[in-house]
């Protein structure tokens, strides 16, 4: 074996590496954004219904994309448990 051999195996780990990251960090904002588009048509929904909802989540100080996603599934089961209260009533 020579010389090279061991650093290109190192520089095909780190690449694939660093491509799993980055397929991660995508997978997590296009749930973060589908979260914030089911929230909206969750609202939406209920505005039709006459019922007042809010979509948006405030946030009081930085977040890590992660904790905006799991605050967002927060706000979606609200709001789908708010439709579930008004469907069930009609």
């Amino acid at each position: 074996m020579n010389f090279k051999t061991p650093a290109l195996i190192a520089a095909l780990t780190l690449t694939a590496s660093a491509s799993f990251a980055s397929g991660d960090e995508n997978n997590l904002l296009d749930n973060y954004l589908d979260a914030q588009a089911q929230a909206k048509a969750l609202s939406a929904q209920l505005e039709t219904m006459g019922v007042e909802s809010n979509p948006i989540v405030e946030f009081n100080s930085p977040a890590t994309l992660s904790q905006k996603l799991d605050a967002y599934q927060d706000k979606i089961s609200d709001l789908q448990d708010q439709f579930d209260t008004v469907h069930k009533a009609n």
